[in-house]
């Protein structure tokens, strides 16, 4: 900690993503993501944080979701901790993207950085994915661009999909029943994605990151 290293926070979750993907799809996401980036700037990844906040996918089978505020406080107060230890440039790093979710991080994010006054990053790889395979409309929440990622990943954790996953849309209506939007339990062509789709999408990120890293801390290979 002398040497005021990066600190990688990865935040993953406990989600149904269909009968395709593993519970821990979006764990082993921003884990992976962490560790090369450590690599590349000689930082340090801190224990994953494996649960998260779900509404869309709350009732699926296999989804283990907690609280916003227990969510929001368990991050804050792992902040804490290792600001304590002396980190003062942090990366927190989800690899669930929901909005509910992503709120309750940057509230912990933010309330951490006024009274800290460290430097903090903290985004989803999700969104850095979407820049190499964009979504175009019908690709989501365990499709192409998670499919191929864990595939290039934890290739033996995958299974092969079968069809495309439809989304049916809503609109406004909030509904006690959200899975229903997802009848097949995820969305998008996952039958088309690859190892090699996954490894060009992990090294985009990474190499995003390193930039962003660099840009906003400093340092770095």
């Amino acid at each position: 900690m002398k040497k005021r290293p990066v600190v990688i926070l990865p935040i993953g979750a406990t989600e149904a993503h269909g009968p395709h993907l593993p519970l821990d799809t979006d764990s082993l996401q921003p884990e992976a993501i962490a560790d090369m980036l450590a690599e590349r700037i000689d930082g340090l990844v801190a224990p994953l944080i494996a649960y998260g906040h779900h509404s869309s996918t709350r009732n699926m089978p296999g989804t283990l979701s907690i609280s916003f505020e227990t969510l929001r406080y368990l991050v804050y107060d792992v902040l804490s901790s290792l600001v304590q230890n002396g980190a003062d440039k942090i990366v927190v790093l989800s690899g669930h993207a929901g909005s509910v979710h992503m709120t309750a991080l940057k509230l912990a994010c933010e309330q951490i950085v006024y009274e800290s006054k460290i430097a903090l990053m903290l985004l989803s790889d999700y969104d850095l994915a979407k820049e190499v395979v964009p979504e175009g409309g019908d690709d989501g929440h365990g499709g192409l661009i998670e499919t191929s990622r864990v595939l290039a990943i934890a290739r033996n954790r995958v299974k092969k999909a079968k069809m495309k996953g439809r989304f049916v849309d809503k609109g406004y209506l909030i509904v006690n029943n959200p899975e229903t939007c997802y009848p097949d339990g995820f969305v998008g062509d996952a039958p088309n994605a690859s190892v090699e789709s996954g490894r060009r999408i992990n090294d985009h990120i990474v190499d995003r990151l390193v930039d962003m890293v660099r840009s906003n801390f400093g340092g770095g290979k």
